[in-house]
């Protein structure tokens, strides 16, 4: 599928689109079991995982953000999402997009159906405001009905639009598009987001995410830069070779540790709810 540009700006997101088969869904999966502590923040798990970084530098993928972006493009963003049964992800915008431009591309890896939708807001990225901010309003940004309400006030255009996507299908939205996720099944839903912007913008890493006061670290987050070349020199930039830098048999036997910490931390939280 292709993206149209013009039509990308104006509503602000793309059809769903499929990325990943079964397989390739199945190997990111395993990149969960990278202890966090391991990369600089939440949102760099690519500087570790050659995996992750392999999936946003997909050509299939790239083109489709070239045609928003441009030709120099760096992912600042990767992050693995797990959805608890019957949580949801209220209306909301990633406040990074609050200081710098970009897209996001949204993409399910496990257990989902149509009872763990996303939904957008078209024609919010154009609106001066956020849902977190409404909350001054008094608008429940869980109430999907106030939300469009307040938004159709910035912009009449605005409308609520609904996806039940499939594993390995994706989405791209613009930075600051309203959007939620819910999931009204009985198993954790798992996905994976993906952020990108131009070399021209300055990433920072929030150390508290308030959108009243954001606060930032005074440290430069790892980007990967995935298309073109970074013409800038404000970020710290690494590319794709930086991560695979380690031989194959060491990762292959660092991540399967993971795997069995992760395994046992597990069954020894499990058996402490017991009582003997």
């Amino acid at each position: 599928m292709n993206i149209d540009n013009k039509k990308f700006n104006l509503v602000g997101f793309s059809n769903p689109f499929k990325i990943l088969d079964t397989e390739d869904c199945k190997k990111i999966l395993k990149e969960k079991y990278i202890p966090k502590q391991n990369y600089t923040w939440a949102k760099s798990i690519h500087e570790k995982s050659f995996v992750i970084s392999k999936l946003a530098s997909n050509k299939n993928l790239i083109d489709k953000v070239k045609v928003v972006l441009g030709q120099d493009i760096i992912l600042w963003g990767s992050c693995l999402i797990n959805q608890k049964a019957g949580n949801q992800h209220s209306w909301h915008c990633d406040l990074e997009f609050e200081n710098w431009d970009g897209v996001t591309i949204w993409i399910g890896l496990k257990n989902l159906d149509e009872k763990t939708p996303l939904s957008l807001i078209s024609y919010s990225h154009k609106i001066d405001t956020f849902p977190q901010k409404l909350v001054e309003k008094k608008i429940n940004p869980e109430n999907d009905q106030q939300i469009l309400d307040e938004a159709r006030k910035f912009d009449s255009k605005c409308e609520m639009k609904t996806f039940k996507l499939k594993d390995g299908e994706a989405i791209m939205w613009s930075g600051r598009v309203w959007h939620k996720t819910i999931n009204l099944s009985t198993k954790s839903r798992e996905s994976i987001i993906l952020q990108f912007a131009t070399p021209k913008n300055q990433i920072k890493i929030p150390i508290k995410y308030d959108y009243k006061n954001m606060q930032w670290l005074d440290k430069n987050p790892p980007c990967l830069l995935v298309s073109g070349e970074d013409k800038f020199n404000i970020n710290k930039v690494i590319k794709i070779n930086d991560v695979k830098v380690k031989n194959k048999l060491f990762n292959f036997l660092e991540k399967n540790v993971f795997l069995i910490r992760y395994f046992l931390r597990s069954v020894y939280n499990k058996i402490k709810k017991f009582k003997f």
